[in-house]
């Protein structure tokens, strides 16, 4: 009986193009990024597009930087230096807070069950920028957390109109 060299070859082939660790992980075989027409590239999700989707801060695909090692992240996206914050978030127990620009600013930073206030009494202000501005300690669910009645105010004292984007970005641009 003679044997048929292409169905002994093609298994081997494929082995070596998806390795066998994806065999036995039941992984989806994607293809190599090149592939991806032209003024496509190819995202976190292994998917081509015009806009791929990327890691966010915590490293999840598609993900908005919310929560990281166990605290909701309040970013910032600001175009002039801030001297000080305050808002609610709802649907959440906020139990304390830490971390970002706002400890490195030196701000004190306070909480209640809802709300976050952060301020300096040293005069010291939040550089123009964007990132992680605090990490916020809670309990329950993240799912529907949003932060609301945004107060930021610049280096002088004066109110900024500043909007928040996907519940916990402050943005603000003059």
């Amino acid at each position: 009986m003679t044997m048929n060299p292409k169905l002994i070859f093609f298994p081997i082939i494929m082995l070596l193009f998806i390795g066998c660790d994806s065999i036995s992980e039941n992984k989806i075989v994607t293809p190599p990024p090149e592939i991806c027409p032209d003024g496509e590239s190819m995202g976190c999700d292994d998917n081509c597009s015009n806009t791929p989707l990327e890691k966010d801060a915590c490293g999840v695909c598609g993900g908005n930087g919310a929560t990281c090692e166990g605290y909701w992240n309040v970013l910032y996206d600001l175009s002039v230096a801030i001297g000080g914050f305050q808002f609610n978030i709802n649907n959440l127990i906020i139990t304390g807070s830490t971390g970002g620009v706002a400890e490195e600013a030196g701000f004190s930073v306070s909480t209640s069950t809802s709300t976050v206030l952060g301020f300096s009494l040293s005069g010291s202000t939040i550089s123009a920028g964007s990132g992680i501005l605090v990490q916020i300690n809670f309990e329950g669910n993240t799912d529907n957390a949003c932060i609301d009645n945004l107060i930021i105010s610049d280096s002088g004292g004066q109110a900024l109109n500043a909007e928040i984007i996907n519940c916990n970005t402050i943005k603000y641009s003059d």
